[in-house]
């Protein structure tokens, strides 16, 4: 790190990468998945990836964790190496998959039943157990390299926390219940290692300053004051996560923002995030983002891919604080379907539509063509057609992918779901948003489509590898 900005052998570095959480559970039955991955990894210029430090059986108890789930953990590290991959690790979660709060909270001894996150931040035990789990990680002796994961070099970063939200948390007392957990954790990865860079892991929401960019008047109530937790002296770099889901209905007429609403707002909240960690000294990594599909179009997703490489570019050429932008999330093969997988091993290219031929005549048969044998047939029009295809020309057709299962996970009463609305409902009286005239012309969305309409987001990827890495001569 140097100031506001990340820099190698001396020089600025800003990059693209992904997320992949997959991983953590796709080596333990294929390991050549991994770098496969990785492959693919360096062929789009994706030089960081972002994935679970924790998993279904790590731990399992205080201080035991599964082998076996170690062991593939140690396999990804390492060929994240091989591969001159950077990773950021995470090192816990909020919400349930793989390992929860309430997980954390019953190996720490303490029974999660009619408590709540609050509980889990308030806890001495838990941060005690918590802090041994971080140790755990940190002073993991790789079987494949022989490394500490706190001297290895693959390891960029760790996030404190995935989202490490306290939904309705907006009082002093317990916003310095979260934020002491919090700041305690990073310390203690600061501590044990101090040549890998701390972040929160964060969404980006702003609680007393700054709300009128949140992206809804609850946005407040997920209890993140992100201004206040970028000043921490034991982080060395600010997160952001930002979805078009975050996005909800605003005054005066509470309608909620369409797609090209979104773009605008992306660009506006990005750069509230930009300026306040400028101001603290600190590099601003676009932790997540994404859009859903069939929610949203496959086109759509191309245009919002590239106007956050714009965005980055523009960071590069200027000096800017926001270093790097990960996309939510890079797959593939047949792993598991959020509704946000950008599979690396697609078409580059986009499809053309298949030229449409005229219908023969009703009982004729092409003479070329036998109907009663396939290898006939198949030989027979190749022979036809003899002109090479190329990829450009027509698109490969798709392996076979998982189903797409979005995430429904909603805000339970151990989530503090009751107090989140309680307070969405009050802040609704008086938030209003910085929503004028100007700020809904700050994209060009026409434009965006005409340069976006033949693009794949694989392109786009490429050709931000271009401007982010080239070097002059």
């Amino acid at each position: 790190r140097c100031g506001h900005q990340l820099c190698v052998d001396g020089n600025p570095w800003y990059f693209q990468g992904a997320n992949a959480y997959w991983l953590i559970d796709f080596v333990q039955t294929d390991r050549g998945i991994v770098d496969r991955f990785f492959d693919y990894c360096n062929e789009f210029g994706l030089e960081v990836v972002r994935l679970w430090a924790f998993n279904h059986n790590m731990p399992y108890a205080w201080g035991k964790y599964d082998e076996t789930e170690f062991e593939g953990l140690d396999y990804i590290i390492d060929s994240a190496g091989r591969h001159n991959i950077k990773l950021i690790l995470t090192l816990g979660n909020t919400w349930t998959a793989y390992r929860s709060p309430q997980d954390f909270m019953r190996m720490a001894g303490i029974d999660p039943v009619g408590k709540d996150l609050l509980d889990f931040y308030n806890s001495p035990e838990v941060l005690h157990f918590y802090r041994d789990h971080v140790s755990a990680i940190l002073w993991r002796k790789n079987t494949f390299n022989g490394r500490f994961y706190r001297d290895d070099d693959a390891i960029m970063m760790y996030d404190a926390m995935n989202e490490p939200r306290c939904p309705g948390c907006t009082d002093a007392i317990s916003q310095s219940a979260q934020q002491a957990f919090l700041r305690a954790v990073a310390s203690h990865v600061r501590d044990n290692a101090p040549n890998q860079l701390v972040a929160l892991g964060t969404e980006g929401y702003f609680l007393k300053s700054y709300e009128n960019y949140n992206p809804g008047a609850g946005a407040r109530c997920e209890g993140e004051d992100w201004a206040t937790l970028s000043k921490f002296d034991s982080i060395d770099a600010t997160v952001v996560h930002v979805y078009e889901r975050q996005m909800e209905s605003v005054p005066p007429t509470w309608t909620k923002c369409d797609f090209d609403c979104f773009c605008n707002y992306m660009v506006q909240y990005l750069g509230v995030h930009q300026r306040i960690a400028a101001d603290v000294g600190k590099p601003l990594i676009m932790e997540e983002y994404g859009l859903i599909l069939p929610a949203y179009t496959a086109e759509q997703r191309v245009l919002l891919f590239q106007l956050v490489a714009d965005n980055l570019h523009w960071m590069k050429s200027t000096g800017g604080p926001m270093v790097g932008a990960m996309f939510w999330n890079a797959a593939i093969g047949n792993v598991w379907d959020d509704g946000y997988n950008v599979y690396l091993d697609a078409s580059i290219y986009k499809p053309k539509p298949s030229p449409v031929s005229s219908t023969p005549a009703l009982n004729s048969v092409p003479a070329a063509i036998n109907v009663t044998s396939p290898s006939t047939e198949a030989a027979s029009t190749s022979a036809i057609d003899t002109k090479p295809s190329t990829e450009s020309e027509s698109a490969a057709p798709e392996p076979s992918r998982a189903p797409i299962y979005a995430n429904t996970e909603t805000l339970t009463d151990f989530l503090r779901g009751p107090q989140r609305a309680a307070c969405a409902e009050d802040a609704a009286g008086w938030w209003l948003p910085t929503w004028t005239a100007a700020w809904m012309q700050t994209v060009d969305m026409a434009s965006y489509r005409s340069r976006c309409q033949d693009l794949t987001v694989l392109q786009v990827l490429l050709s931000s590898k271009d401007a982010l890495y080239k070097t002059s001569v």
